[in-house]
């Protein structure tokens, strides 16, 4: 059995575990949890903070608004979903109001309940860089770091190494948020690739 067969199969295995997971309140209100989605074997993780409608609806994570941009974001820099695997900090999404209801950020409660998940993935696959898309997933690695005095710059955390970047989602403010989002993306492939530092 090759090394990414064993991955993939230990995905599976996890994902289907997060499918079934009751461990918050989330799983009163979900569609269904959302598990990570791409390659076992990727080299970088994408981690952001928790499902969107979208996301609740279709089990995928990022196929919403914000997931529309981060796919342009990705092919900017010669990659597709395919190439790397993208998760949430929070499996399950949280919103208020009667359904369909609007987002709301996570509470910590439902953060920590999900930490295990998390962690498992970045175990399993055990990638070269994991690029936190926010602030709620900048503080599973590196709590009380500010993601606008950071964001671009790697930084190192038990063994791993964190890019953090605003999340897409921030696109929605204006073409000078873009511009912040594509330098930043920009920044992945000097991170795996230090040659092509300048």
């Amino acid at each position: 059995m090759t090394p990414k067969s064993r991955k993939a199969k230990a995905l599976e295995r996890l994902h289907s575990r997060i499918l079934e997971c009751t461990r918050c309140p989330l799983h009163l209100t979900r569609t269904q949890a959302v598990p990570g989605t791409g390659s076992a074997d990727a080299e970088i993780v994408f981690v952001g903070e928790a499902p969107g409608r979208q996301e609740d609806v279709q089990g995928t994570p990022f196929v919403g608004g914000a997931g529309k941009v981060f796919d342009g974001l990705l092919a900017s820099i010669g990659l597709s979903r395919t190439d790397v695997y993208i998760t949430n900090t929070v499996k399950s999404r949280p919103f208020v109001g009667p359904p369909p209801g609007r987002n709301r950020t996570p509470a910590r409660e439902e953060i920590a309940a999900c930490a295990p998940w998390l962690a498992e993935e970045i175990q399993i696959i055990q990638p070269r860089l994991v690029v936190t898309l926010g602030q709620i997933a900048l503080d599973q690695f590196l709590p009380h770091r500010k993601i606008s005095e950071i964001h671009g710059k790697p930084q190192s955390t038990g063994g791993i190494t964190i890019l953090p970047l605003y999340h897409p989602a921030m696109s929605r403010y204006g073409s000078e948020w873009i511009a912040i989002l594509r330098a930043d993306f920009r920044k992945i492939s000097k991170v795996m690739i230090p040659e092509s530092r300048t």
